[in-house]
C-alpha cells in the first residue's frame, strides 16, 4: 500500500459521497411509513395477522442501513451545522429495533478500528454459521432487552455523559411504550407485528451483516478485515453490504453507491490480495 494509492482511493470516495445523501433519508422516512401502516393493517386485520408480521420484519431487517450510515456521518457529512440531522435519522431508525444510535455509533466505530481482532465488540464472525446463527446472535439479541447490559456497555465505549442519559432515557421509554401496549391488551399483535418480526428480522440482518462479511480467518489491515461477496442479487437482497470491505476501506460512502465505488477501486483491492468471493465464504465470484 503506497500514498498514492491511498490518494486514489480518497479520491473515488470522495466522487461517490454527496454532500447530501438525500436516497438514504428518503428510505428511512418510507421505511419508518411503511411500519406504522403495516402495523395499523395487520392490527385492524386489514391485512392477514402474519403476512403483516412478514412484512414488519422485512422492514426492520432494511431499517438498520440507514442506522448504519448515520453513525458514519454518511448522510450529511460536510455541513457542520446540520450534523444534527444524522443524529435524527439514526435515533429515528434505530428506536423500531430496539437500538440506540449514540450507543451503537460508538460500538461500530470501535468494530471498524479492531475489526477481525478478539477486542472487536461484533465478533460474529469468530464461529460458524450454524453456531452464529443460532446461539451466538440469538443471545446478542437477548441482551439487547438487559439494561444492565447496556449501561456498562456505554461506560465501555466511553460515552459521554450526556450521551450516556440519552440511551437510558430511551430504554426506560422503550420499555414504557412495550409496557403500555401489553396493558391495552395486544400481546398477539404485539408479538406477531414486533416482537417475532424484530428477531428474525435482526437474526437476518446480523448474519449477513456481521457474520457473512467478516470470514477471513481473523486476517487484518486495509484489504482483509472483512471481504466482498459477488452473486447474482447481492447487491438487493443485502443492500450492497455484500462490497462490505469498500465500505471498511472508506466509510463516509452512503451504502447506495457502494457498487460505483467497489467498480473504481476494484483493481485497487485486487493488487492487494483484498478477498473477492462468492456468497459462501472461499466460492468463487459471480458478477
Amino acid at each position: 500500500m503506497t500514498a498514492s494509492t491511498l490518494k486514489l482511493e480518497a479520491e473515488a470516495a470522495r466522487r461517490h459521497t454527496p454532500a447530501f445523501a438525500w436516497p438514504t433519508l428518503v428510505f428511512a422516512i418510507a421505511l419508518l411509513a411503511g411500519m406504522v401502516v403495516v402495523t395499523w393493517l395487520g392490527a385492524e386485520r386489514i391485512l392477514p395477522l402474519w403476512l403483516a408480521g412478514v412484512l414488519n420484519g422485512i422492514l426492520m431487517f432494511a431499517i438498520y442501513t440507514p442506522l448504519h450510515d448515520a453513525s458514519h456521518n454518511a448522510i450529511l457529512p460536510r455541513r457542520k451545522g446540520l450534523m444534527w440531522v444524522n443524529s435524527a435519522v439514526g435515533m429515528a431508525s434505530a428506536a423500531p429495533i430496539f437500538m440506540f444510535h449514540h450507543h451503537h455509533k460508538k460500538s461500530h466505530i470501535q468494530h471498524h478500528n479492531l475489526a477481525s481482532t478478539e477486542d472487536d465488540p461484533d465478533q460474529y464472525s469468530f464461529v460458524g454459521f450454524w453456531s452464529a446463527f443460532l446461539v451466538k446472535i440469538p443471545i446478542t439479541l437477548l441482551h439487547y432487552f438487559n439494561p444492565v447490559t447496556l449501561w456498562r456497555d456505554c461506560h465501555r465505549f466511553r460515552m459521554p455523559p450526556g450521551e450516556i442519559a440519552i440511551t437510558m432515557t430511551l430504554y426506560v421509554v422503550y420499555v414504557a411504550v412495550i409496557a403500555f401496549v401489553l396493558a391495552q391488551g395486544y400481546w398477539l399483535e404485539f408479538i406477531v407485528l414486533w416482537l417475532v418480526p424484530w428477531f428474525l428480522g435482526n437474526l437476518i440482518m446480523l448474519t449477513t451483516f456481521g457474520w457473512l462479511p467478516h470470514q477471513v480467518d481473523r486476517a487484518q489491515g486495509r484489504y482483509h478485515d472483512t471481504r466482498i461477496a459477488l452473486f447474482p442479487g447481492g447487491d438487493i437482497l443485502f443492500l450492497w453490504q455484500n462490497l462490505h470491505l469498500v465500505h471498511h476501506m472508506l466509510p463516509m460512502v452512503p451504502f447506495y453507491n457502494y457498487r460505483k465505488l467497489f467498480t473504481e477501486i476494484r483493481p485497487m483491492i485486487e493488487a492487494h490480495g483484498g478477498r473477492i468471493e462468492g456468497l459462501v465464504p472461499g466460492s468463487k465470484p459471480i458478477g
